[in-house]
């Protein structure tokens, strides 16, 4: 007697009589429930029913492998076909895949799943031996491969010399790999500032794993004493970013770690991308070299790229962003939603204006690109110390240019002064118990940027959001697909050390006191050439006659037309004539280096001011 050949049909026919194999109260509508549609790509469901809940089930059935890679593909049309016949939402309709072979549709599967933007299950068909269906085990979708990102957590050493650094790179790559770590780079550069020696250096950062990828590594060689410490460790730790980070830590120091001594380096300090920041800022190494290991030797990725995601512009750091998306793509748009949630986790204020930014672009219609350029410390106390010496390098902003159909709409965050006098002798005694030393420990661990709000609020601080006009800032709010003016007169953080220097200089003495780091930015600042140069420019000005009209400069300008030195952190920007009657805005180290002094078509001098470039002088 000869067997019969069982077919999808059959699996399909003997399913669609038994329902509750898949779950209970599905009830069957229709076997190969034709789905037409007009532009020609129709399909037919293998299974349509009901679930307990009345929403719509549609039912794929697969055999085999070779079968099963149009699995995904046909899924992926069913839902439009199905809205285009009936009026339903997303959430009316659920998707099952049911297939007897899974080899070739895990992976697919377990990314369809991930990214489907309706409900997805699926179950493996286990047949008896005549090949009838008897049971529907649940799949589980596999682990995805996370995308590039670089770990929070990297390492630099400094080395006398080029060659003993060069020497240390395979050093360091087998003793990483040994730890279980595959995918990493090392950046071998030599410092350009004169305070470092134009010493070389080793700078290490990993492709980030997940959590379950770091425990396995560590279950693999912690004592059970060990791993229940660990455990202990992170056990308060809510959120994953941390856990994460704190396993890489926990990997990194396996087997001792990289003691800098057996490698001949005579510095070694842990880094992240906040300082990754500062460390590859413009013009600060060179010669640099990257050393790639793992899959991050690939000829598609550039040495720029991964200097960039170390400095935490992809998305990486907690507190700094700079990303770019398109409105037509809903990938970027993605990633740019998630960057934001990142970066703005502790300030619910630009969290959701951003968000709402980005909704307003949405609205547009037409490819829209959006821009974010932010930096988030969720530490108002240091940008306050700081910016009493006129630096910004701490002051918490955002800047986010939206271009449509050639036009750009830029909007910008700034801390907003309510003007109540500041207390910082109350507010230490409230938030550290009168220990300003309290501060630093809060810092250490991070629990200052949860505590940031409230001591924002204590000092009558908000966090601001501005559109730039021609006119200057003005302050603003979303409103659906509406920019609404919110009235008021906006004061900057600048404005209150200015009326409360006493006040504020309390604040100052205990970071230059106790902070070694904070100071030694700020002495570095205060001595900087460009400063300097403001500072003899500023004493030039006192004799100066100012501008009876007040009047400021019209246009973009963003950097010095003859170093590129950024003007934001600028007091004066100068619309100078050179040799030849060739124009340029510029620094005043640049106006003092090569200019012909101020006046009428030599040039014109202008001070940042919360309005914008006000013409002050020429």
């Amino acid at each position: 007697m000869t067997k019969t050949k069982i077919t999808e049909a059959n699996i399909r026919d003997r399913i669609a009589a038994n329902l509750d194999l898949i779950e209970q109260g599905l009830t069957l509508v229709e076997t190969e429930f034709h789905l037409p549609n007009r532009q020609g790509a129709s399909g037919f469901l293998d299974i349509f029913a009901r679930d307990a809940a009345d929403k719509l089930v549609i039912i794929e059935i697969k055999r085999t492998d070779a079968a099963a890679r149009e699995a995904i593909q046909e899924l992926y049309k069913y839902v439009p076909l199905l809205r285009e016949r009936f009026l339903v939402k997303t959430t009316d309709v659920r998707l099952i895949l049911l297939s007897v072979e899974w080899h070739e549709l895990a992976t697919p599967y377990a990314e369809f799943a991930a990214s489907a933007p309706f409900e997805v299950t699926a179950g493996a068909i286990i047949l008896d031996v005549n090949g009838i269906p008897v049971a529907i085990k649940p799949i589980i979708p596999a682990a995805l491969s996370s995308e590039r990102k670089i770990g929070v957590r990297h390492f630099l050493w400094g080395f006398p010399d080029e060659a003993t650094a060069a020497k240390a790179v395979a050093v360091i790559a087998r003793r990483v790999q040994r730890f279980g770590l595959t995918d990493f780079v090392l950046i071998q550069s030599r410092a350009t500032k004169p305070i470092l020696g134009r010493r070389s250096f080793l700078y290490f950062a990993q492709r980030e794993l997940r959590f379950e990828d770091y425990m396995a590594l560590i279950e693999a060689s912690f004592t059970e004493d060990q791993l229940d410490e660990f455990r202990e460790n992170i056990a308060d730790l809510t959120e994953l970013e941390d856990r994460v980070a704190e396993a890489s830590d926990a990997v990194w120091h396996l087997h001792g770690g990289v003691p800098y001594h057996e490698i001949g380096a005579d510095t070694a300090e842990i880094a992240h991308p906040e300082k990754g920041g500062i460390w590859f800022e413009n013009g600060a190494q060179e010669d640099i070299v990257v050393h790639r290991f793992g899959r991050f030797v690939d000829p598609w990725l550039e040495d720029q790229t991964i200097i960039d995601e170390i400095r935490g512009e992809g998305g990486e750091s907690d507190f700094r962003l700079r990303f770019s998306a398109r409105t037509d793509s809903p990938p970027q748009m993605a990633a740019l939603l998630q960057r934001v949630e990142n970066i703005f986790f502790f300030n619910d204020a630009w969290l959701g204006a951003v968000s709402q930014l980005v909704r307003y672009a949405e609205r547009k219609g037409g490819p829209v690109r959006i821009e974010l350029i932010a930096y988030s410390p969720e530490d108002i106390l240091r940008a306050i110390a700081a910016s009493a010496f006129g630096f910004p390098g701490y002051v918490p902003t955002f800047r986010l240019d939206i271009e449509h159909n050639g036009t750009v709409e830029r909007f910008i965050g700034l801390p907003e002064w309510d003007g109540s006098p500041p207390d910082f002798d109350k507010l230490f005694a409230e938030h550290f118990s009168g220990d300003s030393f309290g501060y630093f420990i809060a810092c250490h661990f991070g629990e200052n940027r949860s505590m940031n709000r409230d001591i924002m609020t204590d000092l009558g601080l908000r966090y601001g959001v501005f559109r730039e006009g021609e006119s200057g800032p003005e302050r603003v709010r979303v409103q659906g697909a509406s920019i609404v003016p919110v009235r008021g007169a906006i004061r900057s953080i600048n404005l209150m050390i200015h009326e409360h220097q006493e006040e504020v200089g309390k604040l100052v003495e205990i970071f230059m006191t106790i902070d070694q780091g904070f100071a030694k930015t700020i002495q570095t600042f205060v001595n900087s050439d460009h400063n300097i140069a403001e500072r003899q420019l500023a004493k030039m000005l006192e004799s100066e006659h100012s501008p009876t009209d007040e009047m400021y400069w019209s246009g973009d300008i963003t950097d010095c037309n003859i170093c590129g030195q950024p003007f934001a952190p600028m007091r004066f920007m100068i619309d100078a004539i050179f040799q030849g009657g060739v124009g340029a805005n510029v620094c005043a180290l640049c106006f003092l280096q090569e200019g012909r002094g101020i006046g009428t078509g030599r040039g014109q001098v202008y001070e940042a001011s919360a309005k914008g470039w006000r013409h002050i002088a020429g």
